[in-house]
């Protein structure tokens, strides 16, 4: 028994983490909350709304069980589903979800293999929690499952059919905006300016913006590609790791003087994961870095760290023992405006101008709606 809530949780995220039907309702019980426009607002689509609020403010430490704090969630929820039927309406009145025949066929083809998908990684959860074979066909109490859910393929269908009109909408929106190259260019040019201006002279502001994973759109000179062979070693001081691993410090740089590459001892002698990547470029270390311990960043920038291909003597950290490797100076500057680039930036100011306008559209049309609250 004690098995039985945990299964059921991965299970239920496993289909309702997708999109899927909402709870079935009573339908004596869903009643109207509000008239907009002529339609009725149900409980059902209101409640939605609602607990969405009243878990981000719970998470952001408020109280929601007090009155007032709960009374203000109800009416932002109200609001917001108020506002969610207008453009729905609105969508329709354009005509943004009518699609030709080929579209349609391809929103059936998506959101039923979505379905099927979503079957099959239920069907795998019950095959590992139930203990079954491999062989053993485990869709039919992944159907059942779904059954018990309300979940069916057409749900999954409407949910790419409304992702579909949502595009065409946002596209209706936004015709006397587009997007052009200049607008990207422009974009660019203030992004790199403004990186510009906050990195250039500053590697610590840099290096703490990357980890804290915010937008950059220029890297300051300074920095060095640098590889690493990195020893597992016991001991307590730099003294004792150094001593317990000088027998195979021996051998590489033995090995490395008679001529063998780097990248092959690396491969031989290392414990650092992140090298087993052949795409890693090299730690990218600077002399005012923040992110690396000082003995790290002092290897790196020694009196035998002069040139590419230069190699450090040993060092002890708490990680063990490093031979670190000088493989190249890393380039600086802008970030090159690369395709990709270019594609994810002209996108990031459609999503702007889109939501500026739904904003500008949704007043517009609050403004003129006829909203009666029950």
């Amino acid at each position: 028994m004690k098995k039985s809530l945990p299964i059921l949780l991965l299970l239920a995220f496993l289909l309702l983490a997708l999109p899927c039907a909402a709870a079935e309702t009573d339908d004596a019980q869903d009643q109207a909350v509000a008239l907009v426009n002529g339609e009725a607002l149900l409980q059902s689509d209101y409640a939605s709304f609602e607990n969405s609020y009243l878990t981000t403010y719970a998470n952001a430490g408020y109280d929601i069980d007090e009155e007032t704090i709960r009374a203000y969630v109800q009416d932002l929820a109200l609001t917001a589903a108020i506002e969610d039927m207008l453009v729905k309406q609105d969508m329709t009145a354009q005509g943004c979800d009518i699609f030709d025949e080929a579209t349609e066929a391809w929103l059936v083809e998506q959101g039923t293999a979505a379905y099927e998908s979503a079957l099959a990684d239920v069907g795998e959860a019950l095959r590992d929690a139930l203990g079954l074979a491999d062989d053993d066909d485990v869709s039919p109490y992944a159907l059942s499952y779904a059954n018990t859910l309300g979940v069916t393929a057409q749900d999954y269908i409407d949910v790419y059919r409304t992702q579909y009109a949502t595009m065409n909408y946002y596209a209706w929106l936004t015709a006397d905006n587009p997007v052009t190259d200049e607008d990207v260019q422009n974009a660019y040019e203030e992004r790199v300016s403004s990186s510009r201006a906050l990195y250039e002279h500053d590697a610590a502001a840099f290096e703490t913006a990357v980890s804290a994973g915010e937008e950059i759109w220029f890297k300051p000179a300074g920095y060095r590609s640098i590889l690493q062979i990195l020893l597992p070693a016991e001991g307590e001081t730099d003294e004792e790791r150094l001593a317990s691993v000088q027998d195979t410090v021996d051998e590489i740089y033995t090995r490395l003087e008679g001529g063998e590459p780097f990248e092959a001892l690396i491969a031989e002698f290392g414990a650092d994961s992140a090298l087993e990547n052949e795409d890693f470029p090299g730690y990218q270390v600077h002399r005012d870095s923040v992110l690396w311990e000082d003995a790290f960043v002092s290897a790196a920038f020694s009196d035998e760290m002069q040139q590419p291909g230069d190699i450090s003597r040993p060092f002890s950290s708490a990680l063990g023992v490093h031979i670190l490797y000088y493989l190249a100076d890393s380039e600086s500057g802008p970030v090159e405006m690369t395709d990709s680039v270019r594609d994810a930036l002209t996108y990031s100011i459609y999503q702007e101008r889109c939501l500026a306008r739904l904003n500008e559209r949704v007043d517009e049309l609050a403004d003129s709606a006829e909203v009666i609250l029950y």
